[in-house]
């Protein structure tokens, strides 16, 4: 509140000090003109002055007495993520103030008491889900080892294709429990961030191999398109995460398409102060109204709703972590034609924004 608000706040106050003051005025000079004397002018604009200056002098004292407790109310209303001003009101002003700020104080505590009893739940609730999603990955990495050790021994042709079968689906559960792992661990991204040096040929080659499976049994062609090591100053975990979300879900809209010539194009390239990773499949594309909200949480969007796969989580979640370590992604696409999804690094430019 500053004087303006103040004195629009007491007008009513004011007004009537006026009209008191006017209504004197008039009994005095009805007085006067009842016992036929004559008005004496200069005592009147005397008396209304005086009276002026003694009503100013009133409403400065006031506001100045006022003025730390409507600093603090203002500066509250600026914060946003603090409520901690609270306890910086001025005590013993006025009784209103006072109770106003043990009305707050009190608001206060149950807010924060409140919170700690969600935040020590939430807590529980994440140590519980990560440690069972670590307990899981166990018996997966085991079926996929004995799936392997199987599919080496001379079985017939329909085995092998059920093995094959069962190789995918154990990867799609294991992409989701990953997928799972990291929004958990995103909530706490910078206790969880390294900032490196990273070859991202490196990171493009390990996520295709850890994908090989999915591109052999879906008739997939990767091609990595380079002509020279790229090093950026990333995460290398993060990064190797939101690559193989966009390469998880090229994988899962190329597969559905009906054509004998299904391709990811993987490229890196500079561009000028600039490195570009670009992820390119010929698969279904994206709808023109979908392309918008590709990176809402859990939009799924024409094609997902037909893919039983599709969480809509992928590309938030990538979008999020891009978004944290400074890195910048789009997505470009033409329905049944092809989709793009573009991450740039800038040089010189700070990594991470929490």
């Amino acid at each position: 509140m500053n004087l303006k608000q103040y004195l629009k706040d007491r007008l009513n106050f004011i007004v009537v000090y006026f009209v008191n003051t006017f209504l004197v005025i008039i009994i005095m000079m009805l007085d006067i003109i009842i016992r036929k004397e004559s008005l004496n002018y200069p005592n009147i604009i005397y008396a209304l002055l005086l009276s002026i200056l003694f009503l100013i002098v009133l409403i400065v004292i006031d506001y100045g007495r006022n003025k730390k407790f409507y600093k603090i109310i203002n500066q509250g209303l600026k914060e946003r993520e603090s409520l901690e001003y609270i306890f910086n009101i001025p005590d013993n002003i006025t009784k209103e103030q006072s109770v106003f700020k043990k009305l707050l104080t009190n608001n206060y505590m149950i807010y924060e008491s409140k919170l700690d009893k969600y935040r020590k739940m939430t807590k529980t609730q994440m140590d519980f889900n990560n440690r069972w999603i670590h307990q899981m990955k166990t018996p997966v990495s085991v079926i996929k080892l004995i799936l392997e050790n199987e599919s080496d021994q001379n079985i017939d042709e329909d085995r092998k294709k059920s093995y094959e079968s069962i190789e995918e689906e154990i990867e799609k559960l294991s992409h989701g429990l990953e997928m799972a792992l990291y929004t958990l661990r995103v909530n706490d991204f910078e206790k969880d961030f390294i900032v490196e040096e990273v070859d991202l040929l490196d990171v493009v080659r390990n996520v295709v191999n850890e994908n090989k499976n999915a591109f052999i049994v879906n008739s997939i062609y990767p091609k990595i398109v380079t002509n020279e090591d790229l090093k950026v100053k990333t995460d290398k975990k993060w990064i190797k995460f939101v690559v193989n979300q966009i390469i998880s879900n090229s994988i899962k809209y190329t597969k559905v398409k009906e054509s004998n010539d299904k391709s990811i194009v993987i490229k890196l390239y500079k561009e000028d102060d600039k490195t570009i990773l670009s992820i390119e499949d010929n698969g279904v594309g994206i709808p023109p109204n979908d392309l918008d909200r590709v990176f809402n949480p859990f939009f799924t969007g024409e094609n997902g709703r037909s893919c039983s796969e599709s969480t809509g989580m992928g590309l938030y979640l990538s979008k999020d972590t891009c978004d944290r370590l400074g890195h910048c992604i789009n997505v470009e696409s033409e329905e049944r034609v092809y989709t793009k999804v573009c991450i740039t690094f800038y040089q010189g430019k700070s990594i991470y924004n929490f």
